[in-house]
């Protein structure tokens, strides 16, 4: 939905006219604002030669006429003795600036993000204050400010969601979106403010980046469009459309279609002469449910540091090494710790030579442990003081790319996943850390209204995400594995901490960083921000909102006992150990807890696929944690085990990163 100058004054003309009970003539809007009024959803033809404004037209024209009324400069208004409330309108249409945009995917986005974290992120208090839609709360007492969505914002969000778009999409926009990189990408690659862009957007094929739309990217229904668009679709006049899809989707169901339909479909290429679906016609059927049923809801995004490369890449050497001499390198603990002591020796060997006494010209992660290394004696104790094997195991493992087993001879080993190989394989070619927002800026596309900003897009392109328009092949790869991937959390004592700093909503980034950076580090606090989206316990919105998922908020109920002293309060294992246990028990309603005889337990332990050591050692861990009992599984860890599943995708992920990358191809890149 674009509202620009030309848009606001068609409305208010057709408002003018509303309130008369009377109709304008086609004539008196300009054929395309016309048209792209259409396709938003805010006009209708009730016959060939007059239009007028559909029930969200009217809603939408209503709340622009309350926006004129106020005055365009802020005004503070007191609603209490406690509190008071500043905001502001927009100038009538006539004064606005030829280009600016009102309302955009961007705005869309914005006001999406505020609604979500109930307060205005950063980077939307300006723009959604420039347009009447956000205000500033002020608590007389302490003083302290809060932004938040007015009324009129509120409504113009449900409105968008109420709203069906048309789709109609003629030869000529067809060669276009063929044309145009899929994104996310610059928004100068796109022929911005043209006719034929705004038609894109209020079609909601493409959306732009908060607050000033400098990236743009199409979204779930634009991919499936620009799919069947790329074998399908040729012809002249309208190729693709909404009575097309339906015909198509009537067809496939085993209705009666009109003869006339299914020759166009044929003709246009979606079906064969057995009128079964051609590869467009399946990416047709696609755009159908996303144009029906909606886009996807939930982000889902992955990450992984160089430094856990560094341990997936050793345990691969190890099992390598393994087949030639068995009893030296099996991929045990103490063997992986005795390999990684040799190489970070080795690394920071190195790295002091090189940099000798210019320490302060090392990066700044390497800098401090390479100046215990000068002074250390004992490289074993350097190396646990300095880096810690188990937590990043347990990463590894709760992102399935290794799995802790029991060999034939009783001992416990690493073993790397199918998926572990795949990551490994592309690390190998280029070793670096890959981070929850340079992934996320390419799954957030699958969206209605989403395309990463300028910062997020940045930390892709940094990271070989993506490229100059359009992800990479290691991009669609990551974006793939953060769809597909069965997660399991993972906190360590200071990820504990500040995941439960972070509310359900009304927190920033910025907030956060306040909080712990001069305790943590900043980069260490990034990182566990990076790791808790990455496990879909927290999403960092585009407007610097930070809110719980509702994996997030059930996790907050499994935490609430937990005492802050154990080091890893939560690790795969446990969940293991916990999920066995269940299988093994009894529930009990009522009661929300499950019961385990004392004769189970040997049964437990075979299928959590722990060692016996580990089992014992993971209970005594749970038992801390108030998930178990001496004979049960409490309702925390029940309610563990529920954040657990909300962690997993349930939506239909269908679109641009898995037709890319089937099982087969995976295996294959693995």
């Amino acid at each position: 939905m674009v509202i620009r100058k030309e848009h606001a004054l068609a409305l208010r003309r057709l408002w003018e006219l509303s309130q008369a009970n009377q109709l304008a003539g086609i004539s008196e809007i300009p054929e395309e604002v016309r048209e792209e009024l259409d396709f938003a959803g805010l006009i209708t033809y009730p016959d060939p030669l007059h239009i007028k404004l559909t029930y969200f037209g009217l809603q939408l024209a209503e709340l622009l006429e309350k926006l004129y009324e106020i005055k365009e400069e802020s005004i503070t208004e007191q609603v209490s003795e406690k509190e008071e409330h500043e905001y502001r309108g927009v100038s009538v249409p006539e004064e606005w600036e030829e280009k600016w945009r009102w309302i955009g995917s961007e705005i869309i986005a914005l006001l999406d993000s505020a609604h979500r974290a109930d307060q205005v992120g950063p980077e939307g208090r300006d723009v959604l204050m420039e347009r009447g839609l956000a205000r500033i709360v002020r608590d007389k007492a302490s003083k302290k400010e809060k932004w938040q969505l007015t009324e009129i914002g509120e409504e113009i969000l449900k409105i968008y969601n109420s709203i069906t778009p048309r789709i109609e999409i003629n030869n000529e926009l067809a060669d276009l979106i063929r044309k145009v990189p899929v994104g996310p990408a610059p928004s100068s690659q796109l022929p911005t403010g043209s006719h034929e862009e705004h038609l894109l957007e209020n079609m909601r094929l493409i959306a732009y980046s908060v607050p000033q739309s400098d990236i743009f990217a199409f979204t779930a229904l634009g991919q499936a469009i620009k799919k069947a668009l790329a074998t399908g679709g040729f012809g002249l006049g309208v190729v693709l459309s909404e009575d097309l899809m339906i015909s198509l989707w009537e067809l496939i169901d085993g209705k009666e279609v009109p003869e006339e339909a299914v020759i166009t479909l044929m003709e246009l290429g979606y079906i064969n002469d057995s009128k079964e679906p051609l590869p467009a016609g399946e990416w047709l059927l696609e755009a159908y449910r996303l144009w029906k049923e909606g886009a996807r809801e939930e982000v889902w995004t992955f990450s992984i540091e160089e430094e856990e490369v560094a341990v997936l890449k050793t345990i691969a050497e190890l099992w390598n090494k393994y087949e030639d001499n068995p009893r030296d390198n099996i991929p045990t603990f103490d063997h992986l710790r005795r390999e990684m002591i040799d190489k970070k020796v080795k690394e920071y060997k190195q790295l002091v030579e090189r940099y000798g006494r210019r320490l302060k010209e090392m990066p700044d992660k390497y800098r401090e442990i390479a100046s215990k290394f000068i002074e250390a004696k004992d490289m074993a104790k350097w190396y646990d003081e300095n880096f810690d094997l188990w937590a990043v195991l347990y990463s590894l493992e709760s992102f399935e790319l290794i799995k802790t087993e029991v060999n034939e001879e009783g001992k416990e080993v690493f073993n790397l996943t199918e998926i572990g190989r795949m990551v490994l394989n592309d690390q190998e070619r280029n070793t670096r850390d890959i981070s929850s927002t340079g992934v996320k800026a390419i799954t957030m596309c699958r969206k209605t209204f989403s395309a990463p900003n300028k910062e997020w897009f940045d930390v892709a392109v940094e990271e070989n995400l993506i490229g100059t328009s359009e992800p990479t092949q290691s991009g669609l790869m990551y974006a793939h594995l953060a769809e597909t991937i069965t997660r399991t959390p993972f906190l360590t004592k200071y990820g504990m901490m500040i995941f439960k700093a972070i509310p359900d909503k009304g927190v920033t980034v910025n907030e956060i960083y306040e909080m712990f950076e001069k305790e943590l580090g900043r980069e260490k606090v990034r990182w566990v921000l990076e790791k808790l989206e990455a496990r879909h316990l927290i999403e960092i919105l585009p407007d610097g909102n930070i809110v719980e998922t509702e994996a997030g908020r059930k996790m907050d109920m499994a935490l609430s006992g937990v005492p802050t002293s154990i080091g890893f309060p939560l690790n795969p294992l446990i969940v293991r150990l916990l999920k066995a246990l269940k299988e093994v028990g009894t529930l009990y309603v009522k009661e929300h807890k499950v019961r385990i005889l004392p004769r189970n337990i040997e049964k437990a332990i075979r299928l959590s696929g722990l060692s016996p050591e580990t089992f014992k050692k993971m209970f005594k861990v749970a038992e801390l944690a108030g998930w178990v009992g001496k004979s049960s599984v409490t309702s925390a860890g029940l309610w563990l085990l529920e954040a657990v599943d909300l962690m997993q995708p349930k939506e239909e992920l269908i679109g641009l990163v898995h037709e890319t990358f089937s099982e087969e191809q995976v295996k294959a890149t693995a």
